[in-house]
């Protein structure tokens, strides 16, 4: 399944997720207060997944979705990758790039994630092949995207 995730063009904007069609299928949207974090919606306006950008420590995201709490950590080892617990999927690639993969226990690939132009202005294109954990794996890609842009120069609010 290929889906498209695009930054929204506010400050205060999300991130909204098009499958192949160009259609909408999540909205991410960010909230101010507290914490920063992000709810993604589907279609119905039900929540499917809650992303917090928490700092204990260090800074790392926790990610609820599919019953389940992720914690993704930033970490530098030969390339600017999140280490994953709660999950047997492995991060490879880069978030600096803002390319990537999700691998299985068995090393085969789940998901890739590169930047692309999509039909609605510059994004990312990200294939999943495991449709079971669709929501999991785009939960990934937001942290990463979040990450990736609150790097740049207009980053999203803190």
């Amino acid at each position: 399944m290929k889906l498209f995730i695009q930054r929204g063009a506010g400050q205060n904007d999300g991130f909204t997720v098009y499958n192949e069609k160009g259609e909408p299928i999540y909205t991410a949207v960010v909230k101010l207060s507290g914490i920063l974090g992000m709810t993604m919606y589907d279609r119905s306006n039900h929540t499917v997944s809650d992303i917090r950008l928490n700092n204990l420590v260090l800074n790392y995201f926790s990610i609820r979705c599919c019953h389940r709490m992720y914690i993704l950590i930033p970490c530098l080892n030969k390339r600017f990758a999140f280490a994953i617990y709660g999950s047997t999927y492995r991060f490879m690639g880069s978030l600096s790039d803002g390319r990537f993969s999700m691998l299985d226990s068995h090393g085969d690939t789940v998901m890739t994630q590169k930047k692309c132009w999509t039909p609605h202005g510059d994004g990312y294109e990200i294939e999943i092949t495991d449709r079971k954990y669709t929501l999991f794996m785009l939960s990934v890609a937001l942290c990463a995207d979040i990450y990736i842009t609150l790097s740049e120069n207009n980053p999203l609010p803190v």
